[in-house]
């Protein structure tokens, strides 16, 4: 479903500096030092968020793990949520903006599992620590329990929920997928015709870092690039894509093998919106997103 046709002038202006940048995932040649020099720890965590919501910390797996709880009108919704960088790139002030408005919106308590990175990590230690966290908030929480991330982080999300259901274990409520990363290989060649309209993304990085990703696995393999997954049994999900994003091409066939697969699913894309666009929250359609995944817990 095309929500927008034409992008709001936010977007635009936000399109437009971002063209003005180098692209965040470039060729590995230019990727790999400014990984060498990058901090892979997340971006602090705002003043806004503190004031609004409870947050505990805990190690898991070897990993560190937040959990912010609104401190009024809180629901009963409890989201785990991956955030996106391409497994390279730790969680940034966008997605604190994001979370924020997501709590806002929802009043959910959300999960954050801050996961080892690529190169130095594979999916692994990221896979384990996932389960680790579903079985903690499954024994703690009673209500609904929802999956989302964004980007990579959205493919983190589809692939804990793969993983869950393959060892027979309850599977969340809901997904919400930002984004999403769904072929780690970017085999269709489809996607190049979208290459030089994507202000962020470049076919050539993303590849190196979904190999770095995968390890000594297959990256086209089912819990990699779930788009090769069996996707039957699902719970109902919610994906938000912009077409002017590399990964429209995988999400838009992702969309119709789940509804052939007979899950629940409502997908939206924006016309003229860049690869994460809802992370940019002042946007009109970043505002639309929220409301959208409000109604869909609701639902």
């Amino acid at each position: 479903m095309l929500v927008t046709k034409t992008p709001s002038p936010a977007l635009r202006l936000v399109t437009g500096a971002l063209g003005l940048m180098p692209k965040v995932f470039p060729a590995p040649e230019k990727l790999k030092p400014v990984l060498a020099k990058r901090d892979a720890a997340p971006a602090k965590l705002p003043s806004s968020l503190l004031k609004l919501c409870t947050p505990q910390e805990v190690v898991e797996a070897g990993q560190r793990v937040l959990t912010l709880t609104p401190r009024t009108g809180a629901s009963a919704w409890h989201i785990v949520y991956f955030h996106g960088g391409g497994f390279v790139l730790p969680m940034s002030p966008f997605h604190w903006r994001m979370i924020g408005k997501l709590i806002e919106s929802t009043g959910a308590t959300v999960t954050l599992p801050f996961y080892g990175l690529a190169p130095e990590f594979d999916h692994r230690p990221a896979h384990a620590l996932a389960e680790t966290v579903l079985e903690r908030v499954r024994a703690s929480h009673d209500g609904p329990i929802a999956l989302a991330g964004d980007s990579a982080g959205a493919n983190l999300a589809l692939a804990a929920t793969l993983n869950e259901g393959a060892a027979g274990r309850a599977l969340p409520d809901r997904l919400i997928l930002f984004s999403p990363w769904l072929d780690l290989t970017m085999s269709d060649p489809a996607s190049a015709e979208i290459e030089s309209s994507d202000v962020m993304l470049s076919a050539e990085g993303l590849r190196w870092c979904g190999e770095a990703w995968a390890g000594p696995e297959d990256a086209a393999g089912p819990l990699l690039s779930p788009l090769f997954a069996d996707l039957e049994g699902l719970p109902p999900m919610i994906v938000f894509q912009g077409d002017r994003d590399m990964f429209v091409v995988d999400a838009r066939t992702f969309a119709e093998k789940v509804r052939q697969a007979g899950a629940a699913l409502d997908y939206f894309e924006y016309g003229g919106a860049p690869h994460d666009f809802m992370l940019f929250t002042f946007t009109r359609e970043a505002k639309d997103v929220q409301r959208r995944v409000k109604d869909f817990l609701a639902g």
